[in-house]
């Protein structure tokens, strides 16, 4: 259980860092959203409502992305590619080995 627990944290961190380096997210959506998962997990609070704040903040970089120029949607898409695979491929397998239906 440690192992998923630290994996996670350490997949949530990476996220914050991916979305803060893309400065797609001025109002820091993704970051309080994964605070608010964190805090969630750490409550024994409900995961799940956390888990799709998490996934809509990923989703509105991407369509935010599609509001600037061609340069910088193609500077950011490698970056938000990477969101989506953390937070599909590393964050909610655990959380559901964990027990948690996400």
């Amino acid at each position: 259980m440690d192992g998923e627990i630290d994996r996670i944290e350490t997949a949530l961190g990476h996220i914050v860092e991916i979305a803060t380096d893309l400065r797609a997210d001025p109002d820091g959506h993704v970051r309080r959203s994964v605070q608010e998962l964190r805090d969630a997990f750490a409550s024994r609070g409900l995961v799940e409502p956390a888990v799709a704040r998490v996934r809509q903040s990923i989703l509105m970089l991407r369509s935010g992305n599609r509001d600037g120029s061609r340069r910088e949607f193609m500077a950011r898409a490698g970056g938000l590619d990477r969101l989506d695979e953390l937070f599909e491929a590393e964050v909610l397998p655990d959380l559901r080995r964990l027990g948690f239906e996400v």
